[in-house]
């Protein structure tokens, strides 16, 4: 029997780069995907990507769980849930000359874009959890620890805050039912550069599948960093 079986995992970013990964480990582990996105025509590539497979397993849903307004109907819309996971980001360059030279609205952007997304899908989604339990899993990129390019500089800011966000849901949810887990990925994913030995989209999905099924139950309050498909290759199923 496979990891997820009759489970429902929530993607929240599930159409994008890394998410449309975490989708396809869900499906493959014989779970249920409700697929949040704000992107009709994303979410249509999606099901194309799937052409119907997986027996009606593949849940579509259209909105931003960000959105205060849209999170209650989102999620009474996807109804009961095992778990969820947040692969949540929206890349704001930094200019040429570097943060001195950025506009205090371009810093907004990045902020917005990854730790109050993040911050608004945990308050919106863990809840929903509560009474079912399972897991929550935060997807982190490695700007936050230590990769710093010249373009990249708002986001390392915001992303350092999202990694502090996670860090304080981790111990305030300590003893909550749900079981809360940071993922920091280091992936050419997006890049246009998938480099033979590095982390694929796949290792993230079933990684991440891992830490949603029951053979992680005791696995909470985790920060991982996974660098390399070894993490992957000893996984129980």
């Amino acid at each position: 029997m496979t990891a997820l079986t009759d489970k429902r995992i929530l993607v929240a970013g599930g159409t994008g780069n890394v998410g449309r990964h975490l989708v396809d480990a869900v499906l493959a582990a014989d779970g249920t995907a409700i697929v949040l996105s704000r992107s009709a025509e994303k979410l249509e590539t999606l099901a194309q990507r799937h052409d119907g497979a997986h027996d009606g397993r593949l849940v579509p849903l259209l909105g931003d769980i960000a959105d205060e307004h849209q999170a209650s109907a989102l999620l009474k819309r996807a109804g009961p849930l095992h778990g969820a996971v947040a692969s949540l980001g929206s890349f704001v360059a930094t200019p040429g000359t570097g943060v001195l030279s950025s506009s205090r609205a371009d810093l907004q952007r990045a902020l917005d874009g990854y730790v109050a997304a993040h911050l608004a899908a945990a308050q919106a989604i863990i809840p929903a959890l509560a009474p079912q339990g399972g897991g929550y899993v935060t997807i982190q990129g490695p700007l936050a620890f230590e990769a710093l390019f010249t373009t990249t500089g708002l986001v390392s800011v915001a992303t350092a805050a999202q990694a502090m966000l996670a860090r304080v849901l981790m111990q305030e949810l300590a003893e909550s039912p749900v079981r809360v887990n940071e993922v920091v990925i280091y992936t050419s994913l997006g890049w246009g550069n998938d480099d033979q030995g590095a982390v694929t989209g796949a290792d993230i999905g079933r990684y991440v599948t891992y830490l949603l099924s029951d053979a992680a139950a005791g696995v909470r309050g985790q920060r991982i960093h996974l660098m390399s498909p070894a993490q992957v290759t000893n996984l129980p199923s």
